[in-house]
This record gives structure tokens, sequence and C-alpha cells, in this order.
């Protein structure tokens, strides 16, 4: 009767991982079905850390691209972040579905979720853009540390220091990104595109000596030398000032909500 009752068990357990699989094959489809009534495309975290990848294989006997894959979520044009943990297939699978990748260094520094293979990904031709993350895995949201921690981490990682050359990662901060999320006319400065533009004050001792202004901004550069933003032609910040929001008032506020939580 135990015998019995442990084979019973296993058939249930065996049965609602099936069910389990076949809700999320559901979702997905429902997912991809109302992306492509609304001509949108699909933003998803895809293969972040091991035990995501493992879980997936054990769960459903696929790895988490083959598995989104099979639910048709990838063929209305996908952004992918992380994409730290791939093989071959899992390589094979961005190509044929021009999934472009979100890359997150310092996110995955700090979680040590794992090195994603940007080297490989930009040979394969991949679009590779940068993000932050979210607040809670990334302090600072900072897009400059975001393209110096691409221009370093994949450097010491290979043991190559011609990995992700500066240039390369200051695309993926700008082209790439717009690329990536499929946004025309910006992310370069060239006749016709918006007008999105950031000026840096060269007067720091992290500019001097200057010789190669592009390595100095991946290397040397920080945030808090930016003197002006410019986002479709309008000012946001000017003179190192913030012209449509009162900064003040936003760390005043966010310090209070903060103490308030912890409280």
């Amino acid at each position: 009767m135990f015998t019995g009752l442990v084979e019973e068990t296993g058939k249930i357990i065996d049965i609602a991982k099936k069910v389990a699989s076949i809700e999320i094959t559901i979702r997905g489809k429902k997912v991809a079905e109302k992306a492509q009534s609304l001509g949108a495309e699909v933003h998803i975290h895809m293969s972040e850390t091991i035990g995501e990848v493992e879980d997936c294989l054990k769960k459903y006997g696929r790895r988490p691209f083959a598995h989104v894959a099979s639910t048709g979520l990838f063929e209305n044009g996908t952004l992918a972040a992380h994409c730290v943990h791939l093989d071959d297939e899992d390589i094979d699978i961005i190509k044929k579905y021009h999934i472009r990748v979100a890359h997150n260094p310092g996110s995955n520094m700090k979680l040590a979720s794992g090195t994603a293979p940007v080297p490989r990904l930009l040979t394969e031709g991949i679009c590779v853009a940068l993000g932050t993350d979210g607040a809670s895995s990334n302090n600072n949201l900072d897009m400059l540390d975001e393209i110096q921690l691409a221009a370093l981490l994949h450097k010491v990682n290979t043991l190559d220091p011609l990995a992700v050359p500066a240039l390369t990662a200051i695309k993926m901060g700008t082209e790439y990104g717009a690329q990536a999320l499929s946004l025309p006319h910006i992310g370069k400065l060239q006749k016709g595109d918006k007008a999105d533009i950031v000026l840096f004050s060269m007067h720091g001792a992290e500019w001097t000596p200057c010789y190669h202004p592009a390595s100095l901004l991946a290397y040397s550069a920080k945030s808090s030398s930016i003197d002006t933003v410019m986002v479709n032609g309008s000012l946001l910040m000017e003179k190192g000032t913030l012209t449509t929001l009162d900064e003040e008032r936003i760390l005043y506020e966010a310090q209070r909500v903060a103490d308030r939580l912890t409280k």
C-alpha cells in the first residue's frame, strides 16, 4: 500500500509538472498573440543564472531559449536581457529570431550571475546593447558605468586586452541601444536623426592628458562631468543643472520614502 502511494504520488507530481509546462506554454502563446495584435515587441529576461537554466531543464526538458521559442514568443521581435549562460543552440536561436541582447554587466557582477559571452555574440553579428537592470541589483543605474564595465569585464574574462574595445563599448551604450529597442533615427549623430546629445566637460583630471577621447570616455570619464543633455532638441540639463526636474526635491523625497520604509 505504501509503495502504491509513492507510485501514485510520483504520477501526481509528474502530471503537475506537465500541467505547469502546458500552462507556461499557453501563457507564452497568449503573450505572443497579444504582441502580434498590437504590433509590439517583447522584452524578457533570459538565462541570467545557472539555476534558471537548470530549473528549466528539470521542469521542461529544455533550456530557456528553446522552451520560450516553442511558445512563438520570439517571432514578434525580442529584446532579451542578460543572456549570461548560453550554449551553441541558444546562440543559434538568438540568431534565427534576430533577438537583440541587453547586457547588464554591473548587475551580473553584483549578483554573481556570471559573465555573458559578449565578445562571441558581437562576433556572431548579434546586436548587444547595455542595460542597468533594476535598482535592487544595480545601485546607481549609471549607463556610463555600464560602458566602462563592459569595456573592462570581458578583457579579464577572456584574457584578451582587445575584447570589447572602447569604441565598441560606447556603441553598445548608444547606437546598439537604439537598434536593440527598434528605435529609428536615434543612437548616432548624423543628419536627419533626432538631436539626442550628451556633452561632457573635459576640464577634469580624468580627461587629462587627452590623446584619444573615446578611450577616456570608456575607461576614465565620470557622469559628474556631464555638462549638457539634449533629447530630441530639448535641453534637459544645461551647465550641469537639470532644467525640467527639481533635483533637490527628488533627492529629499527619495530619502524620506526610504526612511519611512525602513522604520
